[in-house]
């Protein structure tokens, strides 16, 4: 959680397209999940290849309150870039300044958003020109075949020191008030033309460069070392980059929501390559580095350090006897080196479990699949139709690779629902139709601690959408739902997001689209609802239904 000094705090997988900068091509990946620990997500990366801009976004102010600061940054953000209005520079301040008033204004204007605020890393690529936009404690790394460096400097009194190199980076993850911030996004009105507000950082971005965009979710679980060695490891694929980040940091506690964004120009993979060498492995012996270098320094992964260590060992060397045996030693050394450094750092990433009907693939049901999957894994569904139901207790996410064409569907002969997810970890389902063709209670039941429903489709003789547990959180994203009486009713102490999404009753039934309990959080955003009457929101007073329905679009019956 993170929180001001003075005074809390979304899972989908986004690659984008590829953008053509100075004619060569750029790729990027970007990864969020919430982590091990937290119940919900505020955490937001931000990808706009078409215009070369990359983000974090990390939420402040706990409940719903995080996270509509953090959606409020992204879309104000993203509409301040979308205008080529003035330099690079002054478009990411001003972006950012205004991003803050306008989450300022709205915290003002609602009791449960008091304090509400995030902090931003933000990027534009532009040619040969990398210019960033900071606030707060999220990051940008440059990576290049030389290692890896931190552009940016944390506003908290543990990144200062960090930075400073008053306190090694194992200390500074560990510190008690690592999460306090002295510099925000939102908590105070600041004029746009504050010039000690936004921290600008212009940099060239070379043809063989890399960024790394993070929140602190996952500085603050690896260290330097390990996530260069990550990058490296997966360069060329930004993808298998991001997925390996994030479950890096989930196994090794994953106690903060966890976001990244990574993007390489074309010749990053190439020169690494190129650039490794196995004696790498000894050079902070040879070299004298200090194992942990102060955070603004350049931190080189292993496999791709060189450079000091090669001289040092050149000016031991007086002739070819000592050559030929300090070869031998060397080498030996550098072998143990090796072995201890990969058993040290290796982490296991996720997999990608394939299901496919009609044995093209190696698992033919989702059920199937999903019993072989470990926490973090992937189940990629290739497009079909599966008539099964299916549950999840492993906190697995589970992806159409195509969206919209896998439809789980359900033939009404057990009461049970099409999908049930459970389990101690978060869950993420992606691209699924889900599908009734007899009358059934329930759709989706959610009771993991958080599951997120991105461009689903649930549909069919389904009288409830979703079910959700006492204490457990769901966001709905993007998604197309037409079911006969409601969409979910939230217990106390759980949360409902639903966000850009076509929301539909068909049938004669009178029930609200949402029903609340006295203790239940809803966020409403962006929403289309058809056929519901004009009491969408049941179990609040009519100010509070009026409020969470500002935004949203009230259509009438279809019947």
């Amino acid at each position: 959680m993170r929180s001001p000094v003075s005074s809390g705090w979304r899972v989908y997988t986004t690659v984008a397209d590829v953008r053509t900068v100075a004619g060569a091509a750029l790729r990027a990946a970007a990864r969020t999940h919430p982590g091990r620990v937290r119940a919900n997500n505020e955490d937001l990366p931000l990808v706009d290849a078409s215009r070369g801009v990359f983000g974090v976004i990390d939420g402040i102010g706990g409940k719903a309150g995080g996270e509509v600061a953090a959606a409020t940054a992204r879309d104000v953000i993203l509409q301040r870039l979308a205008r080529p209005v003035g330099t690079d520079a002054e478009r990411v301040r001003e972006a950012i300044a205004i991003a803050n008033n306008e989450i300022y204004k709205r915290a003002a204007g609602a009791a449960e958003f008091a304090g509400m605020g995030c902090v931003v890393t933000l990027a534009i690529v532009a040619g040969d020109r990398l210019t960033i936009g900071h606030v707060g404690d999220t990051r940008l790394y440059k990576v290049r075949a030389e290692g890896m460096r931190k552009l940016t400097r944390d506003h908290s009194p543990v990144g200062e020191l960090e930075d400073a190199g008053e306190l090694p980076e194992p200390d500074a993850m560990r510190h008690p008030r690592r999460h306090e911030v002295f510099r925000d996004v939102g908590t105070i009105y600041r004029d746009k033309d504050e010039r000690d507000f936004v921290d600008v950082i212009e940099e060239t971005i070379e043809p063989d460069a890399a960024i790394l965009l993070c929140s602190d979710g996952l500085s603050d679980m690896l260290p330097s070392t390990t996530i260069a060695h990550l990058i490296a490891q997966h360069a060329g694929a930004p993808e298998r980059v991001v997925e390996a980040l994030v479950a890096a940091a989930n196994d090794a506690g994953g106690r903060d929501n966890i976001s990244v964004v990574y993007a390489e120009m074309p010749l990053f993979a190439e020169c690494l390559r190129l650039t490794a060498a196995p004696l790498t492995t000894i050079t902070d012996a040879l070299s004298g580095e200090p194992p942990d270098a102060a955070p603004d320094a350049i931190t080189r992964p292993r496999s791709i350090r060189r450079g000091r260590a090669a001289r040092a060992f050149g000016a031991i060397v007086g002739s070819r006897a000592t050559w030929f045996a300090g070869g031998i030693v060397i080498g030996v050394v550098g072998a143990l080196a090796l072995t201890a450094y990969v058993a040290a750092t290796q982490v296991r990433g996720p997999r990608t479990l394939v299901v496919a009907a009609g044995g093209q693939a190696p698992f033919a049901t989702i059920g199937d699949a999903v019993a072989a999957a470990r926490t973090g894994d992937v189940v990629r569904i290739e497009p079909g139709i599966y008539r099964e139901q299916v549950a999840i207790a492993e906190g697995i996410d589970l992806v159409a690779r195509i969206p919209g064409t896998v439809t789980i569907a359900h033939d009404g002969m057990s009461p049970a629902p099409v999908l049930a997810i459970g389990g101690g970890f978060n869950v993420r389902v992606s691209g699924i139709r889900i599908d009734a063709q007899r009358a059934l209670d329930i759709g989706v039941r959610v009771g993991a601690p958080t599951v997120t429903l991105e461009m689903i489709e649930i549909t069919g003789a389904i009288r409830q959408a979703i079910e959700l547990s006492a204490g457990s959180t769901v966001t709905v994203r993007g998604s197309r739902i037409a079911v006969e009486r409601s969409i979910v009713a939230v217990p106390d102490e759980s949360h409902a997001t639903l966000v850009d999404s076509v929301l539909t009753r068909v049938g004669p039934g009178g029930d609200a689209a949402v029903s609340l309990n006295p203790t239940a959080h809803l966020v409403l955003r962006g929403n289309a609802f058809v056929g519901f009457g004009t009491d969408i929101v049941d179990g609040v007073t009519a100010a509070r239904r009026l409020e969470l329905l500002a935004g949203n679009l009230v259509a009438g019956s279809i019947r």
